[in-house]
Formats: structure tokens, sequence, C-alpha cells
């Protein structure tokens, strides 16, 4: 067989013969052109096998069921919905947690470098170790009125002390106020309320002094990516020479530049000064009425005459002038008109006030209310009011109410009442054979004293009677 066999026809071959190039070639003779065509073959397959990255990007893809233009859908809502910086870590592990950060990157990159055509008016950005969407400042001027933020004023001594901390962090106050050379605590305090700076923990030097840095909220504010972006300090100490002027400079400009800008009369100047200041006003009408209520109150008040009234009235009466004639001027130049209301029929007269009638204006008639709709009166219905008969008498409450009265009784004391009448009566000796007794007793000297009257023509048969009574009333308790 000849050397010139191409790879298709060996392919062929070997479907043909399982047994391999041995089969072919018995005496070992393969051609070594052929064996290197079939090695470079068999090594570009498996290099389109097994390529690490590709069999990555199909894992995730597997895992998640999202491609590459999906994905970066996904990154895109996550970091919308986020009122932080959101940083890669946890955008991977939102989505995958084996996705490969490369992938996450490349799907970030792509987002940035989409929102910056100019028909998008926000912008992704990298800070505070993390990504956010943030306006482009070309257009902020146009949503400032819509969201009232509070700006963040940081004077030019908390800056300093700021950039101090920035650079130098951590870093105690003690080494602060060495390099300002003054006390720093308040300033400190000032920028910890503002959450740009916060204890980093405490020094090993004597006293553990606290230490301070800064925050993510510093990272936001200044648009910084990680502390790494700040400037270098060697950049900040060329950009604080510059525009530093020398005095031989200003020397050279005085006398070799234009001599006419140091030129000036300074009378004259005065007099466009005097001019200016006596075209001010000095007097308004509130301050005219004021005058001459204290000229008022200085002469006295005559007979008749309106007394002075106080600043806070005048004040008073000229800002509600003011406010009336504002409210004037906005009505003549409102171009709104009167919202009018079309007719409608009322169809129920009772619906409203409008057309109720007065009580006096039918005292001697009778009146009714007639529906529109079906032209029959209107017939009020006789609210029914239930409930109790407060004036039925129950036979038995008295009895249900002392014999619940007497079971309070003996819950409380563990004794019955009866059991305490008793014992009470053996206490002071009364029996209820003595009280009969004495009871017969009473009535005979009773009788006695007044059948002694009757022979004196005195009357005292009443106290037989109040006898009775009493009697009656003790069969009654008992």
């Amino acid at each position: 067989m000849e050397d010139t066999l191409q790879i298709e026809e060996i392919e062929t071959l070997e479907a043909r013969f399982p047994e391999g190039l041995d089969a072919l070639f018995p005496d070992d003779e393969v051609p070594e052109e052929l064996m290197a065509q079939l090695e470079e073959k068999d090594f570009s397959l498996e290099l389109d096998f097994y390529d690490p990255e590709q069999q990555e990007d199909k894992l995730w893809q597997a895992r998640t069921g999202l491609n590459e233009e999906t994905l970066c859908g996904a990154i895109e809502t996550i970091i919308f919905m986020s009122d932080r910086p959101v940083s890669l870590e946890k955008i991977r592990k939102l989505i995958d947690e084996d996705l490969p950060l490369r992938v996450v990157h490349d799907a970030l990159t792509k987002l940035m470098d989409g929102y910056e055509v100019p028909n998008h008016g926000i912008r992704l950005v990298e800070v505070a170790e993390g990504y956010q969407y943030r306006t482009k400042a070309t257009y902020s001027k146009y949503v400032q009125d819509l969201f009232k933020v509070n700006s963040l004023v940081l004077t030019p001594t908390a800056l300093e002390v700021l950039a101090i901390i920035a650079y130098k962090q951590p870093v105690s106050k003690i080494e602060v106020d060495k390099i300002r050379g003054v006390d720093s605590g308040h300033i400190v305090r000032g920028l910890m309320d503002k959450r740009l700076v916060k204890v980093a923990g405490r020094s090993d030097e004597m006293g553990r002094p606290v230490l301070y840095g800064t925050t993510p909220e510093f990272l936001e504010v200044f648009n910084l990516a990680d502390l790494s972006q700040l400037p270098p300090e060697h950049e900040v100490e060329e950009m604080s020479k510059t525009n530093t002027a020398k005095m031989s400079d200003i020397k050279n400009l005085v006398h070799a530049g234009d001599k006419e800008k140091f030129m000036f009369d300074e009378m004259e100047e005065l007099e466009e000064l005097t001019e200016s200041i006596k075209s001010i006003a000095s007097d308004t009408d509130f301050v005219k009425s004021l005058n001459k209520a204290d000229k008022k109150k200085k002469e006295g008040n005559t007979e008749g005459e309106e007394p002075a009234r106080s600043a806070f009235d005048l004040l008073e009466e000229y800002v509600n002038a003011q406010i009336i004639i504002n409210e004037n001027r906005a009505s003549i130049d409102s171009e709104l008109m009167t919202a009018v209301t079309d007719p409608q029929i009322i169809r129920d007269l009772t619906a409203g006030p409008f057309n109720v009638p007065e009580e006096d204006e039918f005292l001697d008639e009778e009146f009714e209310m007639i529906d529109l709709e079906t032209g029959e009166p209107i017939k009020d219905e006789d609210d029914e009011v239930l409930g109790e008969d407060l004036l039925k008498v129950n036979d038995n409450e008295e009895a249900e109410l002392s014999a619940a009265l007497d079971e309070a009784f003996e819950r409380l004391t563990g004794e019955s009442l009866e059991e305490v009448d008793d014992a009470l009566k053996e206490e002071l000796g009364l029996s209820q054979k003595n009280i009969e007794d004495k009871e017969d007793q009473l009535e005979a000297k009773t009788h006695e004293i007044i059948d002694k009257a009757d022979d004196l023509d005195i009357d005292l048969s009443f106290l037989g009677n109040v006898e009775v009574e009493a009697n009656t009333e003790d069969k009654d308790q008992n």
C-alpha cells in the first residue's frame, strides 16, 4: 500500500479493520509520514474536545440556565435593586457560587460599556469595592428638584482632617493633632456623625488610644472604587504648590505688566459707592408705619384718637396686606376656569340637605315625601328598638338576691349566715327560748301599763299596736 494514503482512507480502513493498523501493516512498517498525520489528527481532536474554559462555561450555563446575554440581565437586576454598591463576590454568590469570576467581570465590563453611549442617563461604576448605578453628571440638574437630598458640606478644616485620616489610617487623634498643631477632637466627631470616619481599633502604644479610619460611605461620596485610587501623596504636594504665586512674580507683573489695571482714582470710586448707597431706599411702608406709631406714643393720644399700635400689630397688618396683594395677583394671572358641574336631577330628596323643607314652613300641614320615580309617598319605617322591659317585676328577684348574698358570704368567710347568727346569740346568751320569755314579759308589762293608764283616763292603747307591728316585722325577718 502506498505512503500517500489520506486520513479519510485510513478512517475507512479502521472502520473495516477494527484490529487497527497491525492488520494493515503486520511487519510494523507503518510509514512515518502517515504516523505523523495520524498523531496530528488525534491531537487536534483532543484540543477541540477538551478546552477548560469552554467546559467551565458549559457547566455554569447548565447549572443556572443562563447564557452570556441573560447573565448580563441578571447582574443588572441585582445591582439595580440594591441601594448600596454590590461586590463581585456577592453577585457571584447570588447567581451561582461556582460561577467563574472572569465571567462575572466580563459581563460587568459589557454592561459598563453599554451605558456609556449618549442615549443613557445613568452609568454603571465601580465604587466602594462594588458596583452601583449612578446618574451622569450631565443630567443631574433634571432630577435635583425631584429628590430633596441634603448636600454634604465639609469645611476646609474638616477636609484637612479627613485627608490626614484617609492617607494615614489607621491613625489616632494624637497623631492628627500633632500634624495639624491644634486639637481636632470635635472635627473627628463631626466626621463620624457624617459617617465618613469610623473607629478602626486601638493602638498598642501607651494608653491604647483609639485609631480612626475611613468608611465605605467615604468611598461612595468621593466616587472611589477603593483606597488605592486616592492620589499619591507626592501628587497632592504638587497640586498644593500649583497656582501658588511668588512675590517675584507679583513684582514683575506690577512693573512689567499692564499698569492701567492697577491705576484707579480712589476718590472716584468712593463717589460711585456713595451714589449707589444713596440710591438704596432706606424706608419701606412698614418702617414708615412703625415710625408714625412711635411718634404717636411719644406725643400721647388725644381724646377720640385711635391709640398707638405696637410694632407687632403693625407687622401683622403689613404681612396680612402683603398676603392679600399676592393672592390677588395670583388670581389675576391665573388662567384656570371655575369648575362647573352639569345639573342633575335629584332622585332622592332625602339624600342631601338642599331640598329638605324647613321645619317652620309646614307646621300646620302634614308633609309627605314623594318618590319622583314611582310617585308614591315615602314612608318612614319605624325603627324597632329591642330592649329589656325594665318595668317588669320579678317575684323571685328578692329571694334570689338574698340567696346569692348568703352564698357569697359563705364563700368569703367559710361559714353560713345562720351559723354566724346562732354563734352570736350564744355569745350574747340569747337563746330562742330566752327571747320568747322576754317578749312575753314585755307584753305583760305593756298591758299592765295600758290598764293603769285607763284608770287615770289616759289612752295608751297605741303601745299595744306598736308591739303588734314589731312582732309582725320580727316574724317577717325570721
